[in-house]
C-alpha cells in the first residue's frame, strides 16, 4: 500500500508542477555560461520551487533525505528529469558531502546552501568543499517571482501563482581553487545575489 502511495504521489505531484509551469513565463538571463560545464547551481532556499520548475529536466543532482519523507519529494524530483542524492546534511553530513562530490564528478549539482533549516541567507562551507574537492565552480542564480504565495516559514518560502513571471538570473562560474579561497568565493557569490536583488527590489518600485 505504501509503495502505491509514493507512486501515485510522484506521479500527481509532478504533474501538477508541469502544469504550473506551462503557464508560468520565464526570463532567463546568462544561463548559457554554464550550460556546457558541470557546476555546483547555488540559489537560496525560498527559490527552490520556481527554479525547481525553471532547470527541469537539466539532469542535476539534489540532496534529498533519505526519510520517508523524503521519498515524497525525491519521487516528484526525479520524474522532473533530477537525480536524487540519498542522504542527509545533518544528521549524515560527511557521508551526505561524499556523495555529493562522488556525483559532481559526472553531473551539476543544484545546492541550496542556507537549506534544510536556516538561517536564510546562510551559506554552509560544505558548498566549497565540493567545489573544490569536485573541481567544478559553483553558479548562483538569483530570482524573483512576479506574483507567489509566501510561506509563514522560517526562509518566506515562495509558490508562484498560475500566470506569473519567473526571472532567473545566473552568475559566471566562480572557481574555489584552495581552502584559503573559501571566503574570496562567498564573497563573490554574496555580491551577485545582493546587486541582483537589489536589481528586483528596485525594478518593483517602479512597477
Amino acid at each position: 500500500m505504501r509503495n502505491i502511495f509514493f507512486y501515485l504521489e510522484r506521479k500527481l505531484a509532478a504533474k501538477f508542477l508541469l502544469l504550473l509551469r506551462k503557464t508560468i513565463r520565464f526570463t532567463v538571463i546568462n544561463q548559457e555560461a554554464s550550460d556546457n560545464i558541470r557546476c555546483i547551481y547555488m540559489f537560496w532556499h525560498r527559490n527552490l520551487l520556481p527554479l525547481t520548475m525553471q532547470r527541469a529536466f537539466s539532469g542535476a543532482g539534489v540532496l534529498v533525505s533519505s526519510s520517508n519523507d523524503g521519498e515524497l519529494i525525491a519521487g516528484p524530483l526525479k520524474e522532473l528529469g533530477y537525480i536524487a542524492i540519498r542522504g542527509s546534511s545533518t544528521r549524515e553530513g560527511a557521508k551526505a558531502m561524499l556523495e555529493m562530490i562522488r556525483a559532481a564528478k559526472n553531473i551539476s549539482l543544484a545546492i541550496t546552501p542556507d537549506g534544510p533549516k536556516g538561517p536564510s541567507g546562510t551559506i554552509h562551507p560544505g558548498i566549497f568543499q565540493i567545489a573544490l574537492l569536485a573541481k567544478v565552480p559553483i553558479v548562483a542564480i538569483a530570482s524573483e517571482t512576479s506574483r507567489e504565495w509566501v510561506f509563514n516559514s522560517w526562509d518566506r518560502f515562495r509558490f508562484p501563482k498560475p500566470f506569473s513571471r519567473v526571472t532567473a538570473v545566473y552568475s559566471d562560474p566562480i572557481y574555489v581553487k584552495s581552502k584559503e579561497s573559501f571566503p574570496e568565493a562567498e564573497a563573490a557569490l554574496r555580491s551577485f545575489m545582493a546587486t541582483e536583488e537589489k536589481s528586483f527590489n528596485a525594478k518593483q518600485k517602479r512597477s
